[in-house]
């Protein structure tokens, strides 16, 4: 089920891919899926790859909600109505291209050929992109990789920051004065930074 936002220059596609379909795309065409894919494969190796396959084995049904899904282009996609209004399907893509979102499809693929994974249960959010002017589209197409796979990298200190105990001593660095200077009446809070870059965007807005 797709939905599709039609903007100056391209168009993009918002719609959830099945595990399954994703898997036999990558079986019939391999390589040639990932020509735009700044990296091959990784393998299991990695840190990343392996909570992936873990994810697949353990729990396919939390697929969707865990992964952040793959960029995809094409040069032509039709689009079909689904019965019942149940909105709309794409038909065809022509030049169909993982930009990024290469190591979820391999480690899905990977993981039903050698591990004998179920993926039944897998759905994959996808964004696919069509360029409407024939002349940019190497150019835009490379920009998305590029842009796609260049993300700020979430450290281990940012994902801990939504813990319990950060929450509270956050919400006591709100509430709670802090002492005053000597010589001094006037009460200040601190500022206890839970996530990164709280405390500069708090000094802008204010």
């Amino acid at each position: 089920i797709s939905s599709n936002i039609e903007l100056e220059g391209y168009q993009s596609y918002l719609t959830i891919i099945p595990g399954t379909v994703l898997a036999h795309i990558y079986e019939l065409y391999g390589l040639r899926l990932l020509e735009q894919n700044v990296r091959s494969f990784l393998q299991f190796s990695g840190k990343i790859n392996r909570g992936i396959r873990d994810t697949i084995l353990k729990e396919p049904y939390m697929f969707l909600a865990f992964n952040n899904g793959i960029a995809t282009t094409a040069e032509e996609v039709r689009m079909i109505d689904l019965p019942d209004n149940q909105g709309k399907a794409i038909s065809f893509v022509k030049d169909f291209q993982i930009v990024n979102g290469g190591q979820t499809t391999a480690a899905i693929y990977h993981s039903w050929k050698k591990h004998n994974a179920n993926i039944t249960d897998i759905y994959v959010q996808m964004k696919l992109t069509t360029i409407k002017n024939p002349e940019k589209f190497a150019e835009t197409v490379g920009r998305i990789a590029e842009y796609a796979n260049t993300q700020n990298k979430i450290s281990v200190s940012d994902l801990s920051s939504n813990k319990e105990s950060l929450i509270s001593l956050e919400h006591l660095s709100r509430t709670v004065w802090a002492p005053p200077k000597a010589g001094d009446s006037l009460q200040t809070h601190w500022f206890f930074e839970r996530a990164r870059g709280q405390y500069k965007n708090e000094r802008i807005r204010h």
